[in-house]
């Protein structure tokens, strides 16, 4: 009754207070390409499918309704497969063999992991076909049989189906009077499900006759008929016999998939959606527009809905899809003076794209015609307000406000690569301490690999010297002394440095040097990023763990006897162990924390000196879309960690804000604190470099400590005698170095 009296007196002295956290992370994902699309019966829904998630389209409001990730039911974003059956249940097939279920009509949600987890070596689900209380799930290695009612599995997998080699794909499922017909790798196998021993190779029928001898990958029930298509041709059996499709200027095409509304057959073949009425196959209707169409659904078995490969799904010729980011791929990330992240996909069509925090913009030549004359973007990188996308052929474009430039070799000395003049490569790019913007190539075809802007259309190109003749120039970080640090591959590995020496078009005084693979460590092969850190010392991803040389001054006063560069190691027990990852990126936050992320293993979040490991993060222990983790970039101003990778984007909430500039109200969360707990107060708000005292109402100081340096520190509810305080009302005060800035605030605190 005491507590309960506390609780409500606590309500009303901290009415604003947030008494509960939304998840660290947050995932955005490309939901564009469709893969599978399923209508409930029932209501107005249609679920679409893709490599990023599903979503729910309300087809009479003409509206997305939902979005489901990992984050809120999906075991894996990658489907490839959805069914409803009989009992409103959707099933949903991922590449990782996971089945998720959702019951349409309470919206909970089952799992089946027997695929993912089984030793299987393909473990795709590639289609799912209810019959009756049965699911039939075709895999890479066959077919699965699964009870609709209690989700277990009957029978072994059917691993051989007639006279098809052992596990042999199986990519579409339909069944016709009791028989199950397979459209696999090898051709077409029929069964009769419910009387057939289904594990005997002898039950299953084949046919496996040019064009349906490989790949078929479709197949469809219409008219007593069964339609199967391949990447060369599109035949049907009419229970007997098997003939072309009646109509040559399909007959021999790539059909990707069939499917029948009432009395007409629709296909795709090739990029082109076709469709024939029962009475006469021969006689085609092409359905308008020629897209990228991947799959075909239905609207009550009423209407068409064609899913494409980029753009959702096709509905009133309009292109229906949740905002998302152009695709899941994210080669490099940045995040500008604004706040706005930035992702460069990587991939020859895919652009670059923009999260303002709400919604993405994706730029390509279709929608910004200024960024060049190519959507190929490997790198973006951002500084003094500005962003440099760095398109791999059509060059650096610069984009300021809504002010979009592309550089390339006809309107600058930009250069080309040896076989194409014209195509310019840029690979790398930073401000230096001056704010002048340097931009490093991959290849160049006049010996200058190294660029500074000078503002406008002009360029200072900086002759190669010998010891980077032929390598190629990627990431770049300068240090305070305003010398590039910039990661070499090619012919030469390692670490280039470069110091202009304070004279921007003067090539006499410049100072060069470098880092080779073998002077990091004997088994380095491959540098792949670099940093400098607040401490200005530079830090160097690569296959074999991280490097650091810490007094980075002393490799431009004497390049022939350059400071050693010395293995990161963390500290485990009392021991002192070399981290050995395969480290693709690096980046750190306003802390000075280290954010790793690796070849296999996901994040590493280290201490700002690298002893310590802080927290790790993979897709066994967190929503992260991917172990392999190309880019790393930190907010300073939101605390958010960005985790680029080719399955999408994931982030993270950390307490590495920048602090504020003066003290206002020191607020705390959650807010009564109930301890013991798991999760530390948060206490925000802070200067920089904060001094925190906790006191109790009577003026008795409880504990006192640092925060980390930033807007954010926490504390775990113990006094300075590391013991649990008791129930209460607390003063917390925050102050600088020499108490000329104070903060104040308070937190109930209940002890259990």
């Amino acid at each position: 009754m005491q507590i309960r009296a506390i609780f409500l007196l606590f309500l009303i002295l901290f009415s604003n207070d947030v008494f509960s956290q939304k998840s660290r992370w947050i995932n955005y994902t490309d939901f564009k390409n469709i893969t599978s699309i399923a209508s409930d019966p029932a209501t107005n829904n249609i679920y679409c499918s893709s490599k990023g998630g599903l979503f729910v389209f309300d087809y009479t409001a003409g509206t997305v309704l939902k979005e489901y990730t990992n984050l809120n039911g999906l075991v894996n974003n990658d489907i490839t497969s959805l069914a409803i059956d009989n009992n409103r249940k959707l099933w949903i097939g991922a590449t990782d063999g996971s089945i998720s279920v959702l019951n349409l009509g309470d919206n909970t949600w089952k799992y089946i992991y027997d695929i993912k987890n089984s030793s299987e070596s393909n473990k795709i689900v590639n289609f799912i076909y209810p019959a009756g209380n049965f699911i039939f799930i075709a895999t890479g290695y066959g077919i699965h049989k699964v009870s609709a009612v209690n989700y277990t599995f009957i029978d072994a997998p059917y691993y051989r189906l007639g006279n098809f080699p052992i596990n042999t794909s199986v990519y579409s499922l339909a069944a016709d009077n009791n028989i199950l017909y397979a459209a696999t790798k090898a051709g077409v196998a029929y069964v009769n499900y419910l009387t057939s021993n289904l594990n005997d190779p002898l039950s299953w029928s084949n046919y496996n006759i040019a064009p349906m001898n490989t790949d078929v990958k479709t197949i469809e029930t219409f008219d007593n008929k069964i339609f199967a298509g391949s990447l060369t041709g599109f035949s049907y059996f009419n229970g007997t016999d098997w003939f072309p499709y009646p109509n040559a200027a399909v007959s021999n095409a790539n059909t990707k998939f069939i499917h029948s509304i009432q009395d007409r057959l629709f296909f795709i073949s090739e990029q082109r959606i076709f469709s024939a009425n029962r009475n006469d196959l021969s006689v085609l209707t092409e359905f308008p527009g020629s897209y990228s169409y991947t799959v075909l659904g239905d609207y009550r078995h009423k209407e068409i809905i064609p899913g494409i490969s980029d753009n959702g799904i096709l509905y009133n010729n309009m292109f229906i899809y949740p905002n998302s980011p152009f695709t899941n791929i994210f080669n490099q990330v940045t995040i500008d003076s604004d706040n706005n992240v930035w992702g460069a996909s990587g991939l020859v069509y895919g652009g670059f794209y923009k999260f303002d925090g709400n919604l993405w913009e994706n730029y390509n030549i279709s929608t910004h015609p200024q960024i060049g004359n190519s959507n190929w973007f490997q790198k973006i990188v951002s500084g003094n307000g500005n962003v440099w996308a760095l398109g791999f052929g059509g060059g650096p474009t610069l984009i300021n406000g809504n002010s979009i430039t592309n550089f390339n070799p006809s309107n600058t000395i930009l250069p080309g690569i040896s076989n194409d003049p014209n195509f310019c490569v840029p690979n790398g790019g930073a401000y230096d301490n001056a704010g002048v913007f340097w931009l490093s190539f991959f290849q160049s075809n006049n010996g200058s690999s190294l660029y500074s802007y000078l503002g406008g259309f002009d360029w200072f190109a900086y002759p190669n010297p010998s010891i980077i003749t032929s390598a190629t120039l990627s990431e770049m970080a300068v240090d305070s002394y305003n010398t590039k640090w910039i990661v070499s591959g090619g012919t030469r590995s390692g670490v280039y440095f470069f110091n202009e020496n304070n004279t921007l078009t003067n090539i006499s005084d410049d100072v060069f040097g470098f880092y080779d693979n073998s002077e990091l460590g004997a088994d380095i092969t491959n540098v792949y990023d670099v940093i400098v850190d607040k401490n200005n010392e530079v830090w160097i991803a690569t296959n074999n763990g991280v490097f650091i040389i810490n007094n980075p001054l002393g490799a431009v006063q004497n390049p022939t006897q350059k400071p050693p560069a010395y293995k990161l190691g963390i500290i485990s027990g009392n021991l002192r162990v070399p981290f050995t990852e395969n480290c693709i990126c690096i980046s750190n936050d306003i802390l000075n924390d280290k954010w790793i992320g690796t070849e296999t293993n996901g994040v590493f979040h280290l201490s700002s000196d690298g002893s310590t490991l802080i927290e790790q993060f993979n897709i066994s222990n967190s929503p992260m879309l991917s172990n392999q983790i190309k880019t790393i970039a930190v907010s300073n101003k939101s605390g958010r960690a960005y985790f680029g990778s080719n399955n999408g984007l994931s982030s993270l909430s950390t307490d590495a804000i920048e602090p504020v500039a003066d003290f206002d109200e020191i607020i705390s969360s959650p807010n009564p604190y109930v301890i013991p707990s798991d999760v530390n107060l948060k206490i925000d708000g802070l200067i920089e470099n904060s001094t925190i005292k906790i006191i109790s109402v009577s003026g008795v100081v409880i504990t006192e400590f640092d925060s980390p340096g930033g807007k954010i520190a926490t504390w775990n509810g113990r006094n300075s005698s590391n013991e649990l305080i008791p129930t209460g009302i607390y003063i917390i005060v925050a102050f600088n170095k020499d108490g000329s800035k104070v903060g104040k605030g308070k937190v109930a605190v209940v002890r259990k």
